[in-house]
């Protein structure tokens, strides 16, 4: 063998000996590639989820009772022709003798509705002389149809019952212990309740008529 012959044999083996080095180390740090893969890395995490709502607070209960109130004749030492004329009609004006009927209702802040009996728990006149009226009753008025319901006290004026305005205060509890007042206008004199100087004659109440003796 000559030596040039050797020598391109050699040459060729340590050619193909660098050329497969070159390979391994190329893929062995990621360049046997020239392309970039796309594909994102799998994942097994689930989609977080953002709650946005927001518990609505309740709404607080108004502890305030709203009264309605006015004031009538009651039919206390009236004749029959005057009670037919004035009896139960609205008035601010009243004789000593004659009979203050207070009227009331009630309403619940929260729903408006109007609040008997079985809600309520107490309604109490009270004059600012002190004087305090008996606990304001709930029934039908009149007592036959066609009527309604509200609530009711009454008071008649002593004979020695100073003239001048009556300043009172009405005061509502129904049965949760919530509470409600009223207190007349005192700044127009036409809405003060008033007592006059004049003394309606005393009518003796006329007498029940027995019941009947059972047989």
């Amino acid at each position: 063998m000559s030596k040039k012959w050797v020598k391109n044999v050699t040459t060729g083996a340590g050619m193909f000996a660098v050329a497969s080095m070159s390979a391994l180390l190329s893929t062995a740090c990621g360049g046997g590639s020239t392309e970039e893969s796309t594909t994102p890395a799998p994942t097994n995490a689930a989609p977080v989820k953002t709650d946005t709502t927001t518990a609505a607070a309740p709404a607080a209960k108004t502890n305030r009772l709203f009264i309605d109130v006015d004031t009538v004749r009651g039919s206390k030492n009236l004749t029959k022709e005057d009670n037919a004329v004035i009896g139960c009609v609205q008035s601010s004006q009243f004789a000593k003798n004659e009979q203050i009927v207070f009227r009331f209702r009630v309403f619940d802040p929260d729903t408006g509705k109007e609040m008997d009996d079985k809600t309520m728990s107490k309604i109490i006149v009270k004059f600012k002389n002190g004087t305090e009226l008996p606990a304001a009753a709930y029934g039908a008025h009149p007592k036959e149809p066609p009527n309604e319901s509200f609530w009711t006290a009454a008071y008649v004026i002593p004979p020695d019952f100073p003239a001048g305005s009556i300043d009172y205060t009405v005061t509502a509890t129904d049965k949760e212990g919530r509470v409600g007042t009223f207190t007349p206008v005192h700044f127009a004199a036409n809405a003060l309740l008033t007592v006059t100087n004049q003394v309606r004659p005393i009518i003796p109440a006329t007498p029940t008529p027995a019941a009947p003796a059972k047989q």
